[in-house]
């Protein structure tokens, strides 16, 4: 089919580069793009740099990276699956941070066994090919209980992140833990570690020479990997004189962390950074070593459902699009696998669920953001021009509300347009052209067609490239990749469904092109030597296969977007760029020659429903497999495109109803009986304390001052009656989301959240005044702050700043004498191996009523839901079973319904681990991940609820367990996690 009349061509003009100002001693821009030379730290040659990108072993690469801690995923079985994951995504980058405080629950004593094995996360990076970046801080922030600084750094009298001896000397002992482990995971040594941060975010109260202290310690301990630096946004901190790294870079969130308005995008898009680049660190590639991947959600919130509207694929598209316009060349995306943040782990503005609405969520599940990134990360890894580009201002009819950044390769004719509005919150769908200058002419596209931007999109657009054995003149459709499949050439476009696209080559004879396709939308024209189709994008995809124009044939694979989320370019041979293409599974984690057989590729992943497939194989490929099975194929056509389809059995998947368990209970708060006996308890007599919290006269009343750092404390004050008492006077300190319960001789007072409370309505029911008197005080705690801004924000106390006596006229004796006790063992912990954030200091925590084994036959039978509401502390228990079969993924988790008014928080343990914190009356979270190998999916696992009652009586609702999804899966496997019970419990 051919279009009537000429192709036009049209002159343009093209822009100059813009202007800058050169930094001092450094080379101008269009010096470094004209120069090869690579920019290196003398320490090794492996990892070296450019003003473009980084290149590893010699080879230019755009590093697309992505966060994912270890310590929020405490089943290292599972990192294999998300690496994979990383890997199907087309991710080549993953940024570790490491965790002090995980490690560390005691000064000296260091852990890195078990689920703190980071050996396993390097090996799960490595042998998934994701490159390494190392974030060992000291500080890190993550979200985490005390930015990550272990809780004994609290009492520290030194600033913390600052150059003292005293803070020096508590560095280096991490690092040295740390750095084996990463020095001996380096590129040189044959590992992954290609770039190692110096501290983090470190853009307030700097100490450039507690910076230049951390890089000499690193470099000694065998660090040669290039050295980077997190600044808070571009703000020039660190990036030239004492402290500088090899290559500076920065964080971006523009999106916020409020999802209750997800639409409502603020117009924060940077359009500047080129030029603070240019005059910052221009020898270095630009670097995001944060970009917003999602949000976290904080206590109250709207959850993180709302959070996955507001950082969409449309963000990703549009955000994204716009780093690449500016110039980003490294681009770490936090998260993007967001995890738990367990038990203690998490700091008081954010609760247990840390999935952070990234593109893989909590339960290792795929998001449409997923995808989106795919298609991005492909293009980034196949179109090797983008990757040394200069900027120019491209000609276009619609400039006033549509910007276009145009980048042109210093290496060949290849120029790029990126397409997007100046509105980021622009929801029109405006057609527009732009003026392209190629070295086959000069057109305006498209020439035929229209091109369209909607709203909340971005488009790259790219012209003039040598592609196989094809020359591409231009493509308003956006390429995902393209390879070589052996007699001919495949190229996979994609746009919006029912979007209009153009697509043309150059060809060596008009007259011997012949254009074949089923897609009836499909026209063609061919002159001058360019042969143009326009088409419009289907629901699916369409091939058209021409011949006779180059070397060899080429497929063009026409996308529509939904369709285009789906296909897939697994590595074949990733040295050699080899990939294979597969459109239809819900996850291809890999694609291999058979050993056994050369013309069968084995694909391996997971569906979640019966799925057909299109492959297109190359050359001598006759046949599939899909985990293993034979795929039986139909060639649809004679251009390499087969046909088939995935079946999806139905698995026998059992889990145990938990309304018909049996449960028991038992009262859970012996602490608020005057007669309680706390001998044993510590002594809370010191008089003064190193947290940055002040306080009221009298002993210091903060738990982390006496060991105890983690979950529910207990106080308990003994005073002698008078008649002159009349109350007492109490402040709670605590984070977000605090609470506390107040008891006087055994007779509830009421429950509150942080800060202070008068007690003055005391009757002389309850004040024994010739007597002993106990007040028993219960602090629900939600971890610590951070640090952000190196004030030592982290010492923040938790406990009570004020506790006195109301009417007594002479208080310097302290007529309280009180007493504190926190998780069993303080920071010699009781289970070493769960660690210093699983438990607090409830009466059930301390003497192991949540482990598995524990002999909780004399306890009451109980149902859940409740039918009676319970005062104090309550646990419940029972034992429940999954059988989930092999060959199926379905991430399995703990869902609470109630509706009552009652104010009460749980802590959820299985199998002894605390996966979830739930206040009933805060919110948003009610479902809580249950990670296969701390969950038994083959067997049966012990369930454990403390109930803390903040109003007087509260009644526990249900709790549903339940698969997120069921996937037919080829998931690595999982091996259990030592999970010792209450026999192994150090008593």
């Amino acid at each position: 089919m051919l279009l009537k009349g000429a192709l036009t061509s049209i002159s343009l003009a093209i822009a100059a580069v813009t202007t800058v100002i050169a930094v001092p001693v450094r080379l101008s821009l269009e010096a470094r793009q004209k120069s090869d030379s690579n920019g290196t730290n003398g320490l090794t040659d492996l990892v070296t740099w450019d003003t473009h990108t980084l290149k590893v072993n010699g080879e230019r690469l755009f590093l697309f990276s992505g966060e994912f801690h270890y310590y929020r995923l405490p089943s290292p079985g599972l990192w294999t699956d998300i690496m994979q994951k990383f890997k199907a995504l087309d991710y080549n980058g993953v940024s570790f941070y490491f965790f002090w405080g995980y490690h560390s629950p005691k000064r000296g004593v260091y852990d890195f066994t078990g689920i703190r094995d980071i050996q396993k996360a390097f090996d799960a990076a490595a042998d998934s090919g994701i490159h390494v970046i190392t974030r060992a801080g000291p500080y890190i922030n993550s979200e985490l209980d005390c930015g990550g600084f272990p809780s004994w750094l609290q009492n520290m009298q030194s600033p913390a992140r600052k150059y003292n001896p005293e803070n020096k000397e508590a560095s280096h002992e991490w690092l040295t833990e740390i750095d084996k482990y990463m020095t001996a995971n380096q590129i040189t040594k044959g590992g992954p570690v290609i770039l190692n941060q110096i501290e983090n975010e470190f853009s307030y109260n700097t100490d450039a020479e507690y910076m230049e202290m951390l890089k000499a310690k690193f470099r000694d301990d065998g660090m040669v990997v290039p050295t980077i630096f997190n600044d808070v946004g571009p703000n020039g901190n660190f990036a030239t004189g004492p402290g500088a790294p090899d290559i500076y870079g920065w964080d971006n969130y523009p999106a916020g962390f409020d999802c209750s308005n997800p639409l409502a995008w603020p117009n924060d898009r940077s359009t500047d950074w080129r030029d603070f680049h240019e005059r910052t660190n221009g020898e270095q590639p630009m670097a995001v070593y944060e970009f917003q991947g999602g949000a976290f959600d904080p206590w109250g919130g709207p959850g993180y459902p709302e959070c996955y509207k507001m950082v969409n694929e449309q963000y990703a598209k549009v955000y994204y699009k716009n780093n690449y316009a500016q110039g980003i060349r490294i681009q770490n995306l936090y998260m993007t696998y967001g995890g738990t943040s367990w038990g203690g782990l998490p700091k008081p503005s954010v609760y247990t669920s840390y999935d952070y609405g990234a593109a893989i969520t909590e339960p290792g599940l795929m998001t449409t953001k997923a995808y989106e990134n795919k298609l991005q990360a492909a293009f980034l890894h196949t179109v090797k021009p983008f990757l040394t580009t200069k900027y120019f201002k491209p000609e276009s009819d619609r400039s006033d509300i549509i910007l276009i950044d145009g980048l042109a390769d210093v290496n060949t004719p290849t120029k790029f347009y990126v397409a997007q509005h100046w509105s980021t919150k622009s929801e029109e769908l405006d057609e527009f052209h732009i003026k392209i200058e190629t070295t086959n002419g000069n057109f305006e596209i498209p020439r035929s067609s229209k091109l369209i931007l909607n709203g909340r999109d971005a488009k790259i657009l790219t012209t003039d490239y040598d592609f196989n054995s094809q020359h591409l003149v231009y493509s308003t459709s956006e390429i995902f990749t393209h390879q070589d499949a052996g007699s001919h050439d495949v190229i996979i476009v994609y746009a919006y469904e029912k979007e209009e696209g153009e697509f043309a080559i150059k060809v060596k004879d008009d007259t011997k092109v012949k254009v074949e396709t089923n897609d009836d939308s499909v026209k063609s024209e061919t002159n001058d030597g360019i042969l143009q189709l326009t088409y419009t994008h289907p629901n699916g995809t369409s091939p058209i296969y021409i011949s006779g124009g180059a070397e060899k044939d080429l497929l063009v694979l026409v996308a529509g977007y939904q369709s285009a989320l789906r296909w897939w370019a697994p590595y074949l041979n990733e040295k050699e760029g080899k990939r294979a293409l597969i459109n239809g599974p819900y996850l291809v984690r890999s694609a291999a020659v058979s050993k056994d057989d050369k013309s069968t590729v084995a694909f391996t992943g997971d569906i979640d429903e019966t799925t057909d497939i299109q492959v297109v194989l190359p050359d001598g490929i006759k046949a599939i497999t899909w985990n293993g099975e034979k795929v039986q194929l139909e060639e649809k056509d004679k251009h390499g495109i087969y046909t088939g389809t995935l079946e999806f059995k139905k698995p026998d998947i059992k889990y145990t109803d938990l309304t018909k368990a049996t449960w028991k209970y038992k009262a859970g708060s012996p602490e608020t009986d005057p007669k309680f006996d706390d001998s044993k308890w510590i002594t809370a007599d010191h008089l003064s304390t190193n947290s940055t919290t002040p306080h009221d006269a009298g002993p210091i009343l903060y738990a982390d001052d006496y060991g105890f750092h983690t979950g529910c404390l207990w106080f308990r004050g003994t005073f002698n009656g008078s008649s002159e008492i009349t109350g007492f006077d109490l402040t709670a300190h605590s984070g977000a989301a605090s609470a506390w319960v107040a008891y006087l001789n055994g007779e509830y007072l009421g429950g509150f959240d942080v800060g202070n409370h008068a007690f003055t309505d005391l009757n002389d029911t309850l004040i024994n005044r010739e007597g002993e008197n106990v007040i028993s005080l219960l602090l629900w705690t939600t971890g610590h702050e951070d640090d952000f801004k190196a004030d030592d924000d982290y010492k923040q106390a938790r406990g009570f700043t004020k506790a006195e006596l109301l009417g007594v006229t002479n208080q310097t004796t302290w007529p309280i004498v009180w007493k504190v006790q926190g998780n069993f063992g303080g920071e010699d912990l009781a289970d070493p191996v769960r660690g210093p954030y699983n438990e607090g200091g409830l009466y059930g925590e301390r003497n192991g009523w949540h482990l598995p084994g524990f002999p909780d036959n004399d306890w009451e039978d109980a149902k859940i839901p409740e039918s009676k509401e319970r005062t104090g502390v309550s646990w419940y228990r029972t034992t429940f079973d999954v059988n989930i079969p092999d060959g199926y993924d379905a991430p399995m988790s703990l869902r609470y319904v109630d509706d009552t008014k009652s104010r009460y928080r749980t802590l959820l343990y299985v199998n002894g681990w605390n996966l979830g914190r739930y206040a009933n009356d805060l919110g948003p979270q009610t479902q809580y991940y249950l990670p296969k190998g701390i969950l038994n999916t083959q067997g049966e696992n012990t369930l454990a609820i403390g109930v803390v009652a903040i109003d007087e009586a509260a009644q526990l609702g249900q709790v549903i367990l339940e698969p997120y999804d069921v996937l037919q899966s080829a998931i690595p496997s999982v091996e259990l996690v030592d999970s010792p019970g209450y026999d192994k419990r150090q008593q």
